[in-house]
């Protein structure tokens, strides 16, 4: 048997012991994985790191955003600091797709139509479970990658710990079968917010070398519900479902009690299911706060002066004005500052929110609200705003061999 456990974001330390402990609750191969940032190594790991070390369970690490670099220093830096040795990591890198690829060439792929009078700024897909299996092979105690599909780390650690071929699809997809389960995190438990917090709980699975699945949780026992739900969350085709290793066949599936059998699976796709990120324009918000008495008829007649100047200025672009504990329960949808009734408040807050298609409009609009904050009604304070690009997400059918990896084993012989 190889249990799999996977710990979410790491973001409850006490589960994630738990779940370590169920993982070496008997003897067998055992991996645990989380997705972190490197900010959130020391909270994450900090309590399990050694522990994973010294009882030998693989740690795969996801990092969905930002350099998977900085994990691995950050993992390196907090094995020193606990006063051990150095892990032996292996390193999984997958860069923007744009970076190496013409736009012409991914635009051409099939794709969700692109909005109008949009730019190509991004293009990526996750990862499978290729790449791992060659760090697995190679002694990795700690695995940290890029964006990874969700069955990637299951099918990986089964395929290296059973042997399993690159053809024997029907283990390879009952393998991505628990993968997809299993990060679900506590939904495929069964843990939501109608249960008590001592019944919330992490699950775990144990995949046999004929690709029987047996799921456990870290609460009370798993919940045929959570499982079924979390494996079929967004399946269009239950025949079809398109995994980076093998395309999975879930029509004669069968979950009984926690034991997953009968998912077949045939030859992989040679695409992976990613996204183009298009820019479509800008967003620009902003806010002040104005305290005191009449604070809300001085936060209205600011209102009522901002609307004037984005209507001049806005043009075709859309804006939004509101003012936080008010608007909810006088102002109708879609209504302007003009027809608020004016109520008692001491502490009232004007928001701003404008998207444009130009990043001058945009910062336009920012100065607008800068001058009414500024030579408008006194009393206001905490003025802060931000211009960011509003970006559009299309799913795309991204050939294999346009999507660039690397892998960087450990150092030395296992």
């Amino acid at each position: 048997m190889a249990r799999v456990g996977h710990a979410g974001r790491g973001e409850r330390p006490d589960l994630s012991a738990g779940l370590l402990a169920q993982l070496v609750a008997r003897d067998g191969p055992a991996c645990l994985v989380v997705r972190l940032a490197a900010a959130e190594v020391e909270r994450a790991l900090g309590g399990i790191l050694i522990d994973c070390l010294s009882k030998r369970v693989r740690l795969a690490v996801e990092v969905p955003d930002g350099d998977p670099t900085q994990v691995v220093n950050s993992i390196v830096a907090l094995a020193a600091r606990l006063g051990k040795r150095r892990p032996r990591v292996g390193l999984l890198q997958a860069r923007d797709i744009l970076a190496t690829q013409e736009g012409a060439r991914l635009l051409a792929v099939p794709c969700d139509p692109p909005p109008p009078n949009s730019t190509l700024v991004s293009a990526r897909a996750p990862l499978g479970a290729e790449p791992l299996l060659g760090l697995f092979s190679k002694g990795a105690e700690v695995v940290v990658s890029g964006l990874l599909s969700p069955s990637a780390v299951a099918v990986a650690f089964a395929r290296h710990e059973h042997r399993w071929q690159a053809r024997d699809h029907d283990r390879i997809a009952a393998a991505a079968a628990v993968g997809r389960i299993l990060s679900a995190g506590a939904a495929a438990a069964g843990g939501d917010l109608d249960d008590a917090p001592d019944n919330v709980g992490l699950p775990f699975a144990d995949i046999a070398a004929d690709g029987v699945a047996t799921f456990g949780s870290t609460g009370a026992a798993p919940r045929v519900p959570g499982l079924a739900l979390s494996l079929v969350d967004g399946v269009r085709d239950p025949q079809a479902l398109v995994e980076p290793d093998v395309t999975v066949d879930l029509e004669d599936a069968t979950l009984l009690g926690s034991v997953l059998t009968g998912v077949r699976g045939r030859a992989p796709a040679d695409w992976l299911a990613g996204t183009l990120a298009f820019e479509i324009g800008f967003v620009a918000e902003a806010e002040i706060g104005y305290g005191g008495t009449g604070a809300a008829a001085r936060a209205i007649a600011a209102a009522r002066e901002l609307e004037a100047r984005l209507a001049k200025s806005m043009r075709d672009d859309r804006f939004r004005v509101e003012i936080v504990g008010i608007d909810a329960s006088t102002k109708a949808a879609g209504e302007r500052a003009a027809n608020l009734a004016i109520v008692p408040a001491r502490d009232v807050r004007l928001r701003m929110a404008v998207r444009t298609a130009a990043r001058a409009a945009a910062d336009g609009a920012v100065a607008e609200f800068a001058a009414v904050a500024s030579f408008g009604p006194a009393g206001a304070g905490g003025f802060r705003a931000a211009v960011a690009p509003e970006r559009r997400l299309c799913e795309a059918r991204i050939p294999k061999a346009l999507v660039p990896w690397s892998a960087t084993p450990p150092a030395g012989d296992p």
